[in-house]
């Protein structure tokens, strides 16, 4: 069962209005309408080239277990808070914070909490709900709750991450108004390959190699999914 968010986040925008206009040198507000839609579309590109959810949000995820298993890997991360676990239907009541790789998104030792609820040998469902992701700029961080059984740890979106967005702004906002027929490499970090359109730019498929080479230590590859034997 693939994860279901329970709790969308509030904004998926990965920098504030304000950190641009900075970035930008930018003074009063004449400018504000077109940089929101310009933060939409790079912070729109950058989760896109990631390929994860950045923003701060709760899933509720099941993951089918056969065998012996060792450690259960989550789809979303980083595991801010684990508000519940189940077993084969059967509530977890502890877990070591020691078991869980917050960062990974994975809980490494859940066979303790198998064979406490009676399922430590054959095929049984492990159902999570739990909050991951990063608190954006702007964004209201959860309430913890009393009976969460990983306390909730809330961690900022990376600076590399937020200047990748900024560099991406940056390079959309030169190429608002060009001609399309026009090459790129006028301008740091785009695509140095002769007539590649900036209308591309605008498109959340695409990130150009200046930021791209910011953001690219957080992308996710290969992470695993489901459980590990």
């Amino acid at each position: 069962m693939p994860a279901v968010v329970t709790a969308p986040a509030e904004t998926t925008a990965l920098v504030s209005l304000d950190s641009v206009k900075a970035y930008l040198g930018i003074i009063g507000d004449d400018q504000d309408q077109t940089l929101s839609g310009l933060i939409s579309s790079a912070s729109a590109s950058c989760i896109s080239y990631l390929q994860r959810p950045l923003a701060l949000q709760e899933y509720r995820e099941r993951i089918r277990v056969r065998g012996r298993m060792t450690a259960i890997n989550l789809s979303s991360g980083p595991i801010a808070a684990i508000r519940s676990m189940s077993v084969g239907g059967r509530a977890v009541t502890a877990l070591d914070e020691l078991s869980v790789d917050r960062e990974n998104a994975r809980i490494e030792d859940v066979l303790p909490a198998a064979a406490a609820c009676g399922f430590p040998h054959h095929g049984y469902d492990v159902e999570v709900i739990y909050v991951a992701g990063f608190l954006l700029p702007g964004m209201t961080a959860p309430e913890k709750g009393a009976a969460d059984l990983l306390p909730l740890v809330v961690t900022p979106l990376p600076d590399d991450v937020a200047g990748g967005c900024l560099g991406t702004i940056q390079l959309l906002r030169c190429g608002q108004g060009r001609d399309p027929l026009l090459k790129t490499e006028s301008v740091q970090g785009s695509d140095p390959r002769p007539g590649r359109p900036w209308t591309h730019l605008s498109g959340h498929f695409l990130l150009m190699p200046w930021p791209r080479s910011i953001v690219s230590p957080w992308q996710r590859t290969g992470w695993p999914d489901g459980a590990d034997y």
